[in-house]
């Protein structure tokens, strides 16, 4: 018999101010994994995430009220252990160092959402079946 860690789905939390992309990042996301919430700023960002303490952030880095990086941060101060994925149309390498300085999992161009985003969530949260 597996134990519940073994057996559950990992924990997904998606920021994105642009609700076309958060719909999208679910329907790519939601058969393989748990979709905890979707938020579309940055301060909604850190409330859930405290709240819901999922395993994975998936976060655009350009939203309001707190940027992802800024939310980010405040979030590791909670969940130190929490794994973040990037995804974002910015590749300049200001917002890659500030996203590796914070420790991140995964770093994404929207345009390779398609391709890379299943791959880069279970590998930065390796406990699904």
């Amino acid at each position: 018999m597996k134990n519940d860690i073994e057996t559950r789905r990992i924990r997904v939390l998606v920021a994105d101010d642009d609700l076309p992309m958060l719909a999208a990042i679910h329907r790519l996301l939601e058969s393989d994994f748990e979709i905890v919430d979707m938020v579309s700023d940055g301060r909604s960002l850190v409330e859930a995430a405290v709240r819901l303490k999922p395993d994975v952030i998936v976060s655009d880095i350009s939203m309001p009220r707190l940027n992802g990086i800024e939310a980010a941060r405040a979030i590791r101060r909670h969940l130190p252990d929490v794994r973040i994925i990037f995804l974002t149309m910015y590749g300049h390498r200001a917002y890659r160092s500030a996203a590796v300085n914070l420790g991140v999992s995964g770093y994404l161009l929207k345009s390779s959402v398609r391709e890379e985003l299943k791959k880069t969530v279970r590998n930065a949260c390796p406990i699904s079946p």
